[in-house]
């Protein structure tokens, strides 16, 4: 309920008679409807959702109560135009930077319906967690802490980047996951300069470094968290380097809290690197939920403010072209006096 009164509330003072989802995850926030593919109208007082035949039972046992669930056959564009009409919608908000073109344009020649792009809508309202969201993120993170300590025991010197995600995604099914949130990066020796390095069929070798980051859908909710591996002893170059990244999440960590502006928080921990010569370029950070991205964004240029019970990624790295990189994350919950840790692994480099 609260949900929806915030959802209706935000309409009202948008000076909309109605919004258009058709982000799936925002869908899922407002309705509970967990399948792949549907359609949310609204009113100022109505959420309609709109499946076609393969999702009606579906839509039906989980939606919660309050939400109409309405079946369309034939072409969902005819459809949602004999809604509009019968419920007299004439300034509609769309999510622009999520609706197909296909039915904005035809939306847009819906007789005298007037188009309101709008950004982050129901997102901005995701931003803060309820119980059960962060009782959900949580159990996430216990789920990949728990697989990522068994996979340790596999990963050896001559296995591949791909067998290690193999082992990792495998033991999130054993442990109760419902599928990865996101291509699991394992990133070893030189691969691990690249931020975002999906494995590849790179043998594993020994003293060089590893950058594994992986996450995990619990009841629709996301985990993540990043860890540096090695097996054996890195050059002490390395170490040295490691070590700033975890002082730069350590700063991160201790100074995130309710009240405090996002790209204050980035500005933090780039300060402490910039100090020792030493720099990345993605964000701090990102907001962690239905999506593995969505807001709050932790960086230079967020506008965003953090609040109580905000989850929020902290994830410093550096990363050295031709020769090795480090990231290390994990997944929080934003307190008024600080942030609750949920990943539940050692922040030292882990020497396999």
């Amino acid at each position: 309920m609260e949900r929806r009164e915030k959802f209706f509330e935000k309409i009202s003072k948008n000076n909309i008679d109605g919004l258009f989802v058709s982000c799936i995850s925002n869908i899922r926030y407002l309705t509970n409807f967990s399948g792949e593919e549907g359609y949310l109208l609204s009113t100022q007082n109505e959420l309609l959702l709109i499946v076609d035949s393969r999702f009606i039972e579906q839509a039906k046992k989980e939606t919660f109560t309050g939400v109409d669930v309405l079946e369309y056959s034939g072409k969902i564009n005819d459809f949602i135009e004999n809604l509009i009409k019968e419920r007299h919608i004439h300034w509609l908000g769309i999510e622009k930077e999520r609706i197909s073109f296909n039915i904005y344009s035809n939306i847009e020649n819906f007789g005298s319906i007037k188009l309101v792009p709008l950004s982050d809508f129901v997102e901005t309202i995701r931003m803060v967690k309820d119980y059960d969201e962060i009782k959900n993120i949580s159990s996430a993170c216990k789920i990949s802490s728990k697989s990522f300590n068994e996979a340790l025991q596999f990963i050896k010197e001559g296995v591949t980047e791909r067998d290690v995600v193999a082992e990792l995604e495998y033991r999130f099914k054993k442990n109760g996951g419902e599928k990865p949130s996101f291509d699991t990066i394992v990133a070893s020796g030189e691969r691990g300069a690249f931020p975002h390095g999906v494995a590849s069929d790179k043998k594993i070798e020994a003293h060089e470094p590893i950058v594994i980051d992986f996450g995990v859908f619990y009841m629709g909710y996301a985990s993540d968290t990043t860890r540096t591996v090695c097996i054996g002893e890195p050059p002490e170059e390395f170490k040295n380097y490691y070590r700033a990244v975890q002082e730069a999440q350590n700063i991160g960590q201790y100074f995130a809290k309710a009240g405090l502006k996002a790209s204050e928080l980035d500005k933090k921990v780039r300060e402490y690197l910039k100090e020792k010569g030493l720099s990345f370029g993605h964000g701090l950070g990102h907001g962690v939920g239905l999506e593995i991205h969505e807001p709050p964004y932790i960086n230079a240029n967020s506008t965003y403010t953090l609040e109580e019970n905000m989850a929020i990624t902290i994830e410093p790295g550096l990363y050295f072209p031709d020769r090795f990189g480090m990231r290390l994350e994990d997944t929080l919950i934003v307190k008024n006096d600080g942030t609750d840790q949920l990943i539940d692994l050692t922040h030292e480099l882990i020497i396999a």
